[in-house]
């Protein structure tokens, strides 16, 4: 037993490697059977580059707090290796502007976005499940999309997005929190007729506009296709 805990703590090692090619600077990963975790970078300058993999080993994650209050950072660059990101990873990134997250993120965590007062574009992946509590209060979103097959909404996930116009809900969300868009004042949510979230808007008293299932999934893919557009132009 004691063999197998020596062989297992040996197995976790940490790598400082630079991931920015804007600024001379370091990150920390955590590696752990042979795939790697970013826990924690700090002074990458304005824009940085996570590897797809350093020295063989493949870059998996991102860990709670990694980026949290990091002030430079405009944005980033995150390889398909990406599988899942952690609560509170980019919390309190004032000047990010901008991210395209993972297609094999299937959940974004709690406090994720949090606080990034610029935060203007994002294209969430289409394997989502789920949104947590607060993953993006108090952003700079104009307009998101929540992918098909997404099925939860956590507590005050959009909360405070005092410019958010525009969200567009799939007909497979299950459940919707309390709270999730306290404080957005001008928000106008599309649904489809008949849905969870049509029921939910209601009972809420939120702006909304229901559409046919049809009219639906051609307004969510124009919608996609301008975020598409906006985060190119970045």
């Amino acid at each position: 037993m004691k063999k197998k805990m020596l062989v297992a703590a040996l197995m976790l090692i940490v790598m400082m490697t630079q991931i920015s090619a804007f600024a001379s600077s370091y990150a920390t990963y955590a590696v752990h059977n042979e795939k790697a975790v970013l826990k924690a970078a700090d002074n990458l300058g304005e824009y940085a580059v996570i590897p797809k993999e350093l020295e063989g080993v493949t870059v998996e994650g991102i860990g709670a707090d990694a980026f949290k209050n990091n002030k430079e950072l405009k944005g980033i660059e995150i390889p398909e290796t990406v599988s899942y990101i952690e609560w509170g990873a980019f919390e309190g990134c004032d000047n990010l502007t901008d991210i395209n997250i993972p297609q094999n993120v299937m959940k974004i965590e709690d406090m994720t976005f949090a606080d990034c007062t610029s935060l203007e574009n994002i294209k969430l992946p289409e394997k989502l499940q789920e949104i947590g509590v607060k993953a993006f209060s108090n952003t700079d979103l104009k307009e998101i999309v929540i992918p098909d097959g997404a099925k939860a909404i956590d507590i005050k996930a959009f909360e405070n997005c005092k410019n958010l116009k525009t969200v567009v809900l799939p007909k497979s969300v299950e459940y919707i929190a309390v709270g999730v868009f306290d404080g957005c004042e001008k928000v106008n949510v599309k649904c489809v007729k008949g849905t969870y979230a049509e029921e939910y808007l209601k009972a809420n008293k939120i702006s909304y506009i229901a559409h046919r299932s049809e009219e639906h999934t051609s307004e969510l893919q124009s919608l996609t296709n301008l975020v598409c557009r906006l985060l190119l132009e970045k």
